[in-house]
């Protein structure tokens, strides 16, 4: 109690008020003292959780009602991943400029895509690209996703790999030494599929785009390819499809609540859209 008066800037006795007023009001105890401290009671426990919400959801209003209301104000902030960011986000953002060219224009965070769902939440992105691989047991309350499109996993080998003419089926190179990233553009949950959780002898571990696919031509493994971004592909390495046995990946924008009525990013959102089903046609 009296740590949490010096974080407000109140005395104890003020502080103690306040949860005792909680308490009547609640109809309940919040806190039970005992020669250890203080500790939340279930009620207590339930009512942190709701307030968290409450104040994510105040944060994201504050963020969201200074970019309605200024006139040109920042960009808006989209968070992505590696192969997206190849192709699909580059033609977003520059259709973005193209036809909004006295709004700032976007900012692509750094985030780690893992954290994105998080980070929509309280406020610092207004918009983030997800697979469906981000979003197992994700709490995506207050969250919205809006299919963009279905993303085919190749396999990656040199160009003069054994396997790199003809035909190649999963069982060809389930063995072989496999070149791992940064999630979504990984494994993921295709383990499995590979024969169970690989040692690390069976995996190079590379988080950067351009460095896995330098391995890959060199010849120290294979890796796993979206089609998304076929188009950077190195011509030392040859791309193959599995003949079905890698499954798709969906990808989603996400957006919280309220952020369509924000006309940047609801211009964004659109480009966005768009570009996903330029691609889509194109694939």
């Amino acid at each position: 109690m009296t740590g949490a008066a010096t974080v407000l800037c109140r005395t104890q006795p003020a502080v103690s008020r306040q949860i005792a007023a909680l308490e009547r009001q609640t109809g309940t105890r919040l806190l039970v003292r005992d020669p250890s401290g203080v500790r939340l009671t279930p009620a207590g426990e339930l009512l942190v959780i709701h307030t968290r919400g409450m104040m994510e959801r105040m944060r994201r209003a504050e963020t969201q009602l200074a970019a309605l209301n200024s006139e040109t104000g920042r960009g808006p902030r989209i968070g992505s991943f590696g192969s997206a960011n190849t192709t699909l986000v580059p033609h977003a953002v520059v259709e973005f400029i193209r036809r909004h060219p006295r709004s700032a224009p976007p900012v692509v965070s750094a985030a780690h895509p893992e954290t994105h769902v998080t980070v929509l939440r309280s406020g610092e992105l207004d918009l983030a690209l997800v697979t469906e691989w981000d979003l197992a047991h994700q709490n995506l309350d207050g969250i919205e996703l809006i299919p963009l499109v279905e993303d085919e996993l190749l396999l990656a080998l040199a160009r003069d790999h054994p396997r790199a003419r003809g035909r190649v089926r999963l069982a060809d190179v389930r063995a072989e030494v496999w070149i791992d990233g940064a999630h979504p553009d990984c494994l993921g949950p295709l383990e499995g599929l590979l024969g169970g959780p690989r040692t690390d002898a069976d995996i190079i571990q590379c988080d950067d785009w351009t460095a896995k696919q330098g391995l890959v031509a060199y010849g120290a493994g294979v890796m796993l390819f979206p089609a998304l971004a076929r188009h950077t592909v190195r011509p030392d390495i040859v791309l193959t499809r599995l003949d079905g046995e890698l499954p798709r990946r969906r990808i989603y924008l996400a957006c919280p609540d309220g952020g369509k009525r924000v006309p940047q990013v609801a211009a964004l959102i659109d480009v966005i859209q768009e570009a996903a089903q330029r691609w889509a046609v194109s694939s």
